[in-house]
């Protein structure tokens, strides 16, 4: 078996990994899984050399296809760890302010300084 025939299998395996949705408790476990195959996939990257037959190119073709599909699931994963994380600092700082209120700066709001001497 080829080299590209190695790395359309681990794309694949790769494609399957990224389905959605990501449920926030499997998050960490599928991450992880994501980080090996991404590894294994680019070691078998290096080792491509052309030139290609017809079904190799083929299956570059698709491939990259995949990749686009790949890449456009994982910004979606990774936005919503950003919003989970954005709301958790939320919640933490709302927390804060209520078990301390009066450790966070006063507020200078609605202050008038008359400048007439």
């Amino acid at each position: 078996m080829s080299v590209v025939h190695d790395v359309w299998r681990a794309t694949k395996e790769l494609l399957e990994a990224t389905a959605l949705p990501w449920p926030s408790e499997d998050r960490e476990e599928r991450l992880q899984m994501v980080d090996r195959l991404l590894r294994e996939r680019q070691e078998l990257l290096w080792k491509l050399r052309p030139p290609y037959s017809e079904e190799e190119q083929r299956l570059g073709r698709e491939i990259i296809a995949w990749n686009q599909e790949i890449e456009k699931r994982l910004h979606q994963v990774r936005d919503e760890i950003r919003g989970d994380l954005r709301v958790a600092g939320a919640k933490r700082q709302a927390n804060a302010r209520y078990v301390h209120p009066y450790e966070q700066p006063l507020s200078f709001d609605g202050m008038f300084y008359d400048k007439k001497r």
